[in-house]
């Protein structure tokens, strides 16, 4: 059933890190962004994690707005066991296509000799709020994956990611780590893993 309903689709770009200046990571275009100024990621206190960035890529993926919609048939006809297998496959599938995005940064990163830091993203990060979508959001072309940020900064379809790791040579590892210790939900999270 999951074959036909996962759709999976990322963008994702590199950007420049020009500066790290309070709690904000300052980033320049490249050549296939649309804007030409300066754009700023305001991480928080654990901006320290990209610091040692020279590069960035942001990503955004998703598997479609399908699966969920199925997910939603089945709770309305009381097929929980289902639905709830279902949404788990659908987990797995976003999961899988992060990993892949975070296999091609770790490769572009050893082109260059160098490491990448763990897998930020707004919301999940102490002291990054899910606000920060706003300003991850804008540096990508989010429509060409049939993503949309709504009003509450929750990306829809909701089995949808974004991310940023930093790349460069002062990161000391060539595998993009987990950020569960610094996650807003460390002390509740049944899924921690530990680096």
């Amino acid at each position: 059933m999951s074959q036909a309903l996962v759709v999976p689709a990322a963008v994702y770009d590199e950007f420049l890190v020009r500066d790290v200046v309070g709690e904000q990571v300052v980033l320049s275009a490249n050549s296939s962004s649309e804007w030409k100024d300066e754009r700023r990621l305001t991480v928080g206190p654990r901006v320290d994690l990209l610091a040692p960035a020279r590069l960035v890529m942001v990503a955004v993926y998703t598997i479609g707005p399908a699966l969920e919609k199925r997910v939603s048939e089945l709770h309305a006809a009381d097929e929980y066991l289902l639905a709830f297998m279902l949404d788990s496959v659908g987990v797995l599938a976003l999961g899988a296509i992060g990993e892949a995005l975070r296999d091609r940064v770790e490769k572009r990163a050893s082109e260059f000799g160098w490491g990448v830091s763990p897998a930020l993203s707004p919301g999940s990060l102490v002291g990054w709020p899910l606000q920060g979508q706003r300003e991850v959001c804008v540096l990508l072309p989010l429509d060409k994956i049939g993503v949309r940020l709504n009003d509450h900064c929750v990306l829809e379809p909701h089995k949808s990611v974004s991310m940023v790791i930093g790349m460069g040579p002062d990161y000391e590892s060539p595998h993009v780590g987990s950020v569960c210790r610094y996650c807003s939900l460390a002390d509740t999270c049944w899924r921690r893993r530990e680096d």
